[in-house]
């Protein structure tokens, strides 16, 4: 056996250090064969020994400066490091070399994936599907891309081609079943969820993303079943349903945290100093500035906030164009766009800015970049509105919320520090207009004499417990019904077939029509009678809607956040008495109002009066208590005090 052979044998069998040591002897006698040289590096990179790789390649295209493969590796060595400017150079380089190379141009549109320049990833990726059509993963990365570039047609169309290639991609049937479910086809979601399943059973949250496509078919089937597996899973450390859909799913603080923490890839806890200066920095990131119900909640804070004191920054993570963003954009004294800008980058110019407190939007809901925060981009960080629950992140300094949405018997489960506003935690638009366009029920295709209970909440927010209530207060309120948002014909047909199969006649259930606008949908609120709220993710953006068109919510206590918002309304506009403390209670308080008109009229005006004069619709009012939030924690951070949590009054 000659010495190359053996130096390959030690290699195969990974024995490393036994074929570097080989390698080097023949290395003396022949020390200027590239593709020895390109060996060592390869070696030296699996024995983790970077530094001494890149030499050994950067000397073999020294010898050869048209060598590839030198330069296909000192980019793969720096892609592992995060380096993607150095790496970016070297498969640029190896692109010169070998430019019919599809693995080139596949490592590039990844390259350009992981910097978050999605225009320059699609262009890698369809150039290396011309040199090579035959290659799947290129056309799953090319359904991710077009996903997050809201071109959701043609990722199904690529990820389509992957299993065609490969029947057996698991990803790619996974992200199938997202996409599907992005753009509303939810049985041909459910179908690819359950495709990934027959593959791989244990695939990372796949067994939450079914239970979710199932509610939001209001498919119940082994609800109670699926729901406690999915607990046991998560208090056995598995990751199986996203933080977002644990908001749905679960009513306990405590397991959402767990859940979440098992999400999050989270970085050891940093601290950066705050610079001095006149005003303070202050910057909200967010993918939702555009037509969105976290827009509408905002948009008016955006506008008053106190420019003598602050610096205000808007970072849009997002790619929609509309009115809305427009309007938005022009409310800060700076609007950045940072969709096609990476993690690392973000974090830099954040820095350069010199941004002081920096507010995340999102969350875990879709499009969010939790990395920004959990790698620390600002000396303050704070979540706030997007997502109702606790982030889990080392570096998420504080949580706004209120006393109604976080009790202090589950404070332990907020790893941040909260900032209790007064009243409720939840921003308003007291400028939102109601369109003068008066709907009637017989444009809606309502009975005319009916008692009208609604639910505009999404249908993944009803679950078969609250639904089984909502039928016996529909059996007990003569010419009731319910009246519950536009849904798809599948979602439709399951509620029918439940209701029937628990004795409701289903010509008793009515759904939307979609609203055109905005202050078209809060018009057609008006038609309802009583909102009856979902548990365990209460109306949030929908209950403000609601009460600002007069509409009273009944809603039932429970442990979590997201549960707890509506109480948190109801309380800020002082009408506990439309709040239960049970399911008892609060079916017998919505048969009680549909039986008693008079009762019912006296509420509405209750409501009315109330919602004019409640701090709620106060937008100047909710601002000053923010600013005054922010400007507290900013003192705290300047003079290095210990973080604690924070009651405005």
């Amino acid at each position: 056996m000659t010495n190359i052979e053996n130096v390959l044998k030690n290699f195969k069998n990974k024995n490393y250090i036994e074929a570097l040591e080989e390698l080097d002897k023949i290395l003396i006698i022949d020390p200027s064969s590239v593709e020895k040289l390109n060996l060592k590096g390869v070696i030296l990179q699996l024995l983790n020994r970077p530094d001494e790789a890149r030499q050994n390649w950067i000397n073999a295209s020294k010898i050869n400066d048209k060598y590839y493969d030198s330069y296909f590796n000192l980019g793969n060595s720096f892609m592992d490091e995060k380096n993607y400017d150095d790496a970016e150079m070297y498969y640029s380089k190896a692109a010169s070399c070998q430019p019919e190379n599809f693995k080139i141009y596949y490592q590039l549109g990844f390259l350009f994936m992981k910097k978050n320049e999605l225009k320059k990833a699609y262009d890698s990726f369809i150039k290396s599907k011309n040199y090579n059509d035959n290659f799947s993963p290129t056309y799953y990365n090319l359904g991710i891309v077009l996903n997050n570039l809201n071109k959701k047609n043609e990722a199904i169309d690529c990820l389509m081609k992957a299993i065609e290639i490969n029947p057996k991609y698991t990803d790619a049937f996974f992200l199938l079943g997202v996409t599907y479910r992005e753009i509303k086809k939810f049985n041909l979601s459910k179908k690819y969820f359950l495709e990934t399943s027959k593959l791989n059973p244990e695939y990372p949250y796949l067994k939450g993303a079914i239970r979710f496509i199932k509610n939001t078919l209001c498919e119940w089937n082994d609800y109670e079943k699926e729901l406690l597996e999915l607990e046991n899973d998560i208090k056995n450390k598995k990751k199986v349903t996203t933080p977002w859909q644990g908001l749905s799913l679960f009513d306990s603080p405590s397991i959402q945290l767990e859940n979440t923490v098992l999400f999050t890839d989270n970085q050891k806890k940093n601290s950066h100093e705050i610079t001095a200066k006149q005003k303070i920095n202050l910057a909200y990131i967010s993918a939702n500035f555009c037509e969105h119900a976290v827009s509408n909640q905002l948009s008016e804070i955006f506008k008053i906030h106190d420019k003598d004191k602050f610096n205000t920054f808007g970072f849009y993570l997002g790619t929609k164009i509309d009115d809305k963003l427009e309007e938005i954009k022009n409310s800060f004294d700076n609007f950045i766009d940072i969709s096609q800008t990476s993690t690392e980058k973000v974090i830099h110019l954040i820095k350069d800015l010199k941004i002081d407190i920096a507010v995340d939007l999102m969350g875990f809901t879709r499009s969010n970049r939790y990395k920004i925060f959990s790698n620390r981009c600002a000396p303050i960080q704070v979540s706030f509105l997007g997502f109702a629950g606790t982030t889990g992140l080392k570096n998420m300094d504080y949580l706004i919320a209120d006393e109604n949405v976080i009790n202090n018997n589950y404070r332990q489960y907020y790893s941040e520090k909260i900032i209790y506003l007064p009243n409720s935690f939840m921003p308003n638009n007291e400028n939102q207009n109601i369109s003068e366009k008066k709907y009637t029920k017989a444009y809606e295709g309502l009975p005319e004499n009916s008692v009208v209970y609604c639910c505009f909440n999404k249908h993944y927010k009803i679950t078969p417990k609250i639904f089984d209530i909502w039928v016996d207060i529909l059996k007990n309120v003569e010419n009731s019904i319910l009246w519950l948002n536009s849904a798809e014909e599948d979602t439709k047909k399951n509620i029918f077939d439940y209701s029937k199969e628990r004795g409701l006649d289903p010509k008793k259930i009515f759904f939307t029509k979609r609203s055109i606008s905005y202050p078209e949908y809060l018009s057609k609120h008006q038609l309802a009678d009583i909102f009856l709220d979902t548990n365990p993710f209460s109306a949030h953006s929908t209950g403000c809607g609601s009460l600002w068109a007069g509409v009273p919510i009944i809603t039932v206590l429970g442990k979590s956040f997201a549960n707890n918002v509506c109480a948190s309304l109801l309380k800020s506009i002082d009408m506990e008495e439309l709040i239960s403390q049970n399911f008892d209670e609060y079916k017998n308080k919505a048969i009680d109002l549909g039986k008693n008109p008079s009762k019912l009229l006296n509420i509405k005006k209750k409501i009315r009066k109330n919602v004019i004069h409640s701090p709620l619709f106060n937008s100047k009012s909710y601002t000053k208590n923010l600013e005054k939030a922010f400007s507290q924690i900013y003192q705290v951070k300047k003079n290095k005090l210990k973080t604690e949590d924070i009651i405005i009054h």
